[in-house]
Formats: structure tokens, C-alpha cells, sequence
């Protein structure tokens, strides 16, 4: 076995495909196209090649089609991703989300999961969860990872659960106690922490942490929020120059937050680095348009705290 990764990244690996309309069509008519730009995305795809580019190493577990673009591949295998689990299916294409976006912001998406669809016939991708001292569970099939976790748990890597927005309409109770019960680490916005309590049967966000050993809340420019079992730990916002998209914010926190836990700093300090990449990456449109690498992250987190 070669050097063990620290994380094996779950999840989507995705083209996106922003276009800018002068407004959101309503049914049956048509609208100009104003700009369209092409750019790398999907949860796992973001989260491993920022956190690469923090000198984390990562392996990226996912699932594209053999039309996957050589330059979405070339940018992360030259950033340090490992790829041995990024894998091609034959007879799919690779996930592509069409985001539509008109100039008050508004948005409406169209996407095609490629493989994911099949989530209970993928095959088990080991090699991200033997090889790793964390497994990171992203976007996906809940059946898909019920599988991970099980192997998680007979080689005694520990899980850190992130099913972003998909926790909404992927989950049900059930399959969401499921994976919960068994993460060490667990990851959501406000309004996916709160369908996580009611998955879960509490009213407290600190009746979450009587479970997983950490909950960690994002709440974009107020900062975040760490709940353990020895209480609550408040982050504050790390301030970026201008904000341009908030997309690929949280996927570059976490990145941010694994790159504080692989160098062994205490959960404040994990969070401030996360914040500090997120910072970076709301700067410019596109998900990986505007990664740091670590000096960088550094230097905008020591507003906050000692590194």
C-alpha cells in the first residue's frame, strides 16, 4: 500500500454550464442567451482538488462517463488529486448541470446525475475508504453509501457526512439515521441542519452532537458554528475582498476544515481556515475558478487566529 490519503472525497463530479439570461423564460417562450461559460464542478470534485491544492492528499471517489473532459482531468491529477477512484462507466456520460441565472440572481438548474443514477449497481470504491484516514460521504444514492459505510466501518475509518441540499429530496428518515448514526463528522447549512433534526427527532442543534461528535453549521457571512459534546464553538466570517457567486462556497469550507484537521489544529482553528477558502472562492464566478493554495488561506485566517 502506498502513503495513506487523509480523505477519501464522496460524490458528484460535474461539467457545469452557467448561462446568463436577460430573465427566467416562463413555459413556452424563449429568451436571449447573454453569456455562457463552461466551468469543473460537483461536490466531490470541488472539495478534492481545493483541498489538494491545501496540501491535503485526497482521493476523489466518483463516477463519470468516458466523455469525461482530458482538461477536467489534467487540472486535478496536476493539483495532486488522486484518481485512481474516479471512475469511467461505460455507456453513461458524465454528470452536467445547466444553470440558467438572469440578472437579479435568479436561477433555475437542469441536471443530469450520469452514472449516479444507478447508485445501487456502482461498484465499491475501496481504495477511498481503506486507503484514507477519512471518509468523506457527499452528494449520492443513499443505498450507494450505506455500502461505504459499511466498509468504513470494518477497516475503522471514520465518516463524515455531507449530503448538502440532497438531504431534502435523496433521504428519507430511515435512510438518514442511518448514515448519521455511524459519522463521526457532520456538515450542513442551517436550513440542512434543521431537516436533520427532524430526521433525527430533536429540537437542538446540540442534540445532533449527543450523536455525531461533531456538527458543523454554516451561515455564509455570519460564519459558522461547531457543536460538540463539550458545547459550542462559534467561527467567525473570514471577510472576502468582493462576492461575486456563492456557489462552491461550502464544498471549499470543508476543504478548508479537513486541511485544519490533517495538520492537527483544534476545531476553531479547522473552521477559520474553512472560512478563509470559502472567502477565496465566492471572490469569482465558477466553483474552481479561484482556489488558494495554503500560504494564501493562511494569511487571510491569521485575522482571526494564530497559525
Amino acid at each position: 500500500m502506498g502513503v495513506r490519503n487523509f480523505v477519501g472525497a464522496f460524490g458528484h463530479v460535474v461539467m457545469d454550464h452557467i448561462l446568463t439570461v436577460s430573465q427566467l423564460p416562463r413555459p413556452d417562450t424563449s429568451v436571449a442567451l447573454l453569456d455562457r461559460k463552461r466551468y469543473f464542478g460537483g461536490t466531490a470534485g470541488n472539495l478534492a482538488r481545493a483541498a489538494a491544492r491545501l496540501g491535503v492528499r485526497t482521493s476523489l471517489a466518483s463516477f463519470v462517463g468516458p466523455d469525461f473532459p482530458a482538461d477536467y482531468r489534467e487540472t486535478l491529477a496536476r493539483d495532486g488529486v488522486d484518481l485512481r477512484d474516479l471512475r469511467e462507466i461505460r455507456g453513461s456520460t458524465t454528470p452536467e448541470a445547466w444553470v440558467f441565472s438572469d440578472r437579479g440572481g435568479n436561477q433555475m438548474t437542469i441536471i443530469d446525475q450520469g452514472p449516479w443514477t444507478e447508485g445501487a449497481k456502482l461498484p465499491v470504491l475501496a481504495h477511498s475508504v481503506r486507503d484514507v484516514e477519512l471518509v468523506h460521504v457527499g452528494t449520492g444514492p443513499p443505498e450507494y453509501y450505506t455500502k461505504i459505510a459499511d466498509l468504513a466501518e470494518r477497516w475503522g475509518r471514520p465518516i463524515a457526512f455531507d449530503p448538502a441540499q440532497e438531504i431534502t429530496y435523496v433521504y428519507d428518515r430511515r435512510r438518514f439515521r442511518d448514515l448519521f448514526r455511524r459519522a463521526t463528522y457532520f456538515f450542513g447549512n442551517e436550513a440542512e441542519v434543521a431537516q436533520a433534526k427532524r430526521f433525527m427527532g430533536t429540537t437542538s442543534t446540540a442534540g445532533l452532537a449527543r450523536t455525531a461528535e461533531a456538527v458543523v453549521v454554516t451561515r455564509g457571512a455570519r460564519g459558522s458554528v461547531v457543536y460538540t459534546r463539550d458545547g459550542k464553538i462559534d467561527v467567525p466570517a473570514v471577510r472576502p475582498r468582493r462576492v461575486v457567486e456563492i456557489t462552491g462556497a461550502g464544498d471549499a469550507y470543508r476543504a478548508g476544515f479537513y486541511a485544519g484537521l490533517a495538520r492537527g489544529y483544534d476545531l476553531r482553528r479547522c473552521g477559520i481556515l474553512a472560512s478563509a477558502v470559502a472567502s477565496f472562492v465566492v471572490e469569482e464566478k465558477g466553483t474552481q475558478t479561484n482556489l488558494p493554495r495554503w500560504a494564501q488561506t493562511v494569511a487571510r485566517a491569521r485575522r482571526h487566529a494564530s497559525f
